[in-house]
């Protein structure tokens, strides 16, 4: 496995290196141990630290995932920053947002004020809700 790489065409299908840096281009799926997207994008990430500006990703799993003016569908990371961002699911045990919003958050620490549409409590309320009202439209139909 190369030590650093540097695609240099627009699209790669499959990234793996320690050290992956892409500027204006994309990529599909990204394996390293450090990845930075400048103004590009990645379908996957799997990474120890990820580092997207101006970018987008469509699935983030890293330990360290920090996003800056970009979208995101799915974040998954020990460690969450986020600044300017837009992002669909959020899981993390530690979430700083400033200016983002998050479709559903499942978080332990947050730090900052993201505009969140259903965190923890509110999705515990939907579920439970969905459980209690099948419950009933069961009762009522079974003859």
């Amino acid at each position: 496995m190369p030590q650093d790489q540097n695609p240099t065409e627009p699209f790669q299908d499959e990234v793996q290196a320690t050290v992956v840096n892409i500027k204006q281009g994309g990529a599909g799926h990204v394996d390293a141990e450090s990845v930075s997207i400048r103004q590009g994008g990645a379908q996957t990430i799997a990474s120890g630290s990820a580092d997207i500006t101006q970018g987008g990703a469509f699935f983030v799993d890293a330990e360290h995932a920090t996003v800056n003016q970009s979208g995101v569908a799915v974040i998954v990371a020990e460690e969450a920053t986020m600044n300017h961002t837009s992002a669909g699911l959020v899981v993390a045990s530690k979430i700083n947002a400033k200016n983002s919003r998050i479709a559903l958050l499942l978080g332990g620490t947050v730090e900052g004020r993201p505009d969140v549409a259903v965190d923890a409590r509110v999705a515990a309320i939907i579920g439970a809700s969905a459980v209690v009202t099948l419950f009933v439209l069961r009762r009522l139909f079974r003859s």
